[in-house]
């Protein structure tokens, strides 16, 4: 069995950057070599290791376990047939206990779900509360941070968090109505929900897309009208996740929120849904960018697996095309080095991964760094157990079914963090420059590109800021827009020998085979939002499938949708509000086809090197 560099990483670090005070317990996300079933995950409950029956009929799992018992752990997912596993969560899940019976099937279920997987559900806003039977309501929630425990207990579909079911969601809204009018205020705070107290979240923002309520921009058709009754199923993604920017250790989450709306959906009454549609609203810079991360592979299982449904997962580009935080080496051109910025203050790991191409190993390539300090690492040098530095590297294997090799880089907080009881005693990396080179060993003629993608540090929408992004440098390379944003979407360009590049800055979870990818555009002049990362990737993918408006105009940048109450509307723009615009029309598409919109004539040069099937 095979284990993934975070994973690696935490072992040699003795879990000293993780909050495990809660109850020592972590999440793996885990490849079986078959499906999972009754009996395999009652063997592993002996073993103090829990998988959801959600996961029942799937090879991909989460699986929670218990820290000072990891390394048996490990041992016993092997002999009973797991061929990957890597780290799911820098914390453990808040609580932790059995579930014993799956929620039964209620009666009357809907024809369409559309999930929704962020961060603020407003589900006592006007649009979600129409009398319009066929109107988007919000009738399930799963909090994985939750514990609120004021209106019952509804059981959650995990081991962790908070439901809240469509009686329930009623039940705080009927408590909150005073003659008539619904005190939004009251019923938020009675639910306990985070994110809700500000005037928008991110979630609002993705929600009124995805319902089909935001603002229409002038010259674009509102979309299709709804068939049969559809629910608006929203997880809401724990604050400790959150809280940490990289998007790493969301991928449990992710998996996690999929089972429980397809179980929702599928299972969860007796008339199942016919269509399932789930806006994913986050992605890592950092990934293998070839569609085998877990979560891309857990999706092209799921979406293959709905043989007598419609199951299409939707996820954005990302914001990062201009970040810098992609670099190319090229072994044909005897590779080279570049310069890798490490910000101060931040209280979090800073990470770099290097991919190498599938035929080239370490006996073929020399990696190493050269920190401020004047040290030399390179990937020969042992790792001593446990490590007690405070920069390193891990280097292992990547996932199935490729053999390409995994090299990460990391450095410890450059600033203590704040509300750790450990904090005191870690020993803080040193913030500026490190140079890394990836080269030929020893003269060898190689062919390929090695990538590296930086892990983001900036903070989320609505949390608290713990550190900043850093960023790669390279001579060839002009920052911050210098350059027309387009002139770096060119990938007939050449590369030279180490560059870092804005092209490949595909979304980390967004280069699977069965994803759908969107970007976003310029409505007033159809150009690509300066922001919107592209493709191709280091797999089959060329780029995304589709692009949205994310920007009205060069004046008014990004899209008015609703807030978190009904009297408020804000303008916020990304590709996380492209990707729910492609997801409320798809739910309203039989079939799940959309024809492209014809394009201007000619064709712009951006839109044929970064979508594959157009744009609307």
């Amino acid at each position: 069995m095979k284990i993934d560099a975070y994973l690696l990483w935490a072992l040699q670090t003795g879990f000293r950057y993780f909050d495990t005070s809660t109850s020592g317990r972590t999440v793996l996300l885990v490849k079986f070599g078959k499906a999972l079933d009754d009996s395999t995950r009652t063997r592993l409950r002996h073993a103090d290791l829990w998988i959801c029956p959600f996961f029942d009929g799937y090879s991909y799992a989460t699986v929670t376990a218990s820290i000072a018992g990891l390394d048996q752990q490990l041992g016993e997912l092997k002999s009973r047939g797991a061929q990957y596993c890597e780290l799911g969560t820098p914390v453990a899940p808040p609580t932790f206990f059995e579930l014993t019976d799956l929620p039964q099937p209620r009666e009357f279920g809907p024809d369409t779900v559309i999930g929704i997987v962020d961060d603020g559900c407003p589900f006592a806003h006007q649009h979600y509360l129409r009398p319009d039977p066929a109107a988007p309501r919000v009738r399930y929630i799963w909090d994985q941070g939750g514990s609120n425990p004021a209106f019952g207990d509804p059981p959650p579909p995990f081991t962790y968090g908070r439901t809240y079911d469509a009686s329930l969601l009623d039940q705080i809204i009927a408590d909150s109505t005073s003659n008539g009018v619904i005190d939004e205020d009251a019923a938020y705070g009675l639910a306990g929900l985070p994110s809700l107290r500000r005037p928008t979240s991110h979630g609002a923002q993705v929600m009124s897309h995805a319902a089909g309520s935001a603002r229409q921009l002038a010259g674009r058709a509102p979309p299709g009208p709804l068939s049969g009754r559809t629910d608006l199923v929203f997880v809401q993604l724990p604050p400790a996740a959150l809280d940490d920017p990289t998007g790493t250790w969301l991928d449990s989450y992710g998996l996690a929120a999929l089972q429980a709306i397809r179980f929702y959906a599928r299972e969860g009454h007796v008339k199942p849904a016919e269509k399932i549609v789930v806006n994913l609203s986050y992605g890592p810079q950092t990934g293998p960018h070839d569609g085998s991360a877990v979560v891309e592979a857990a999706i092209n299982e799921m979406t293959q697996a709905a043989t007598d449904y419609i199951f299409q997962v939707v996820v954005p580009s990302g914001n990062n095309h201009l970040l810098r935080a992609h670099a190319q080496f090229d072994l044909a051109n005897h590779g080279g080095c570049i310069e890798w910025f490490v910000s101060p203050d931040s209280q979090l790991p800073s990470f770099l991964e290097i991919w190498l191409p599938d035929d080239v190993s370490l006996d073929d390539v020399e990696v190493a760094v050269d920190t401020p300090g004047g040290d030399h690492l390179d990937v020969t040098a042992p790792v001593p157990q446990p490590n007690t530095k405070p920069e390193g590297i891990a280097l292992v294997e990547g996932p199935e079914p490729n053999k390409h090799i995994h090299v990460l880089l990391w450095v410890a907080p450059t600033a203590r963090p704040a509300f750790d009881a450990n904090a005191a005693s870690l020993v803080l990396g040193t913030p500026g420059r490190r140079r890394v080179s990836v080269k030929p060993l020893g003269g060898k003629v190689l062919r390929g590109i090695v990538h590296a993608y930086l892990g983001r540090s900036d903070a989320n929408m609505g949390r608290s800021r713990r550190g900043r992004s850093g960023h790669l440098e390279s001579p060839g390379y002009e920052p911050d827009g210098v350059k027309p944003p387009d002139d770096h979407l060119h990938e007939r360009d050449p590369v030279g020998p180490a560059e870092v590049v804005a092209q490949g800055s595909l979304n980390g979870i967004g280069t699977g085979a069965k994803s759908i990818v969107v970007a976003g555009y310029r409505h007033s002049d159809r150009l690509p939002a300066p922001y919107s990362a592209g493709g191709p990737s280091r797999g089959t993918r060329a780029g995304p499938n589709w692009a949205y408006p994310t920007e009205e105009s060069r004046v008014l940048r990004g899209l008015l949708a609703a807030g978190n109450r009904s009297a408020t509307v804000l303008r916020l723009q990304g590709t996380s509000f492209a990707a729910p615009q492609y997801a409320r029309e798809l739910a309203a598409t039989p079939g799940a086809v959309l024809p492209p919109v014809p394009p201007p004539n000619p064709v712009p040069e951006w839109l044929a090197h970064r979508t594959g099937e157009g744009m609307r």
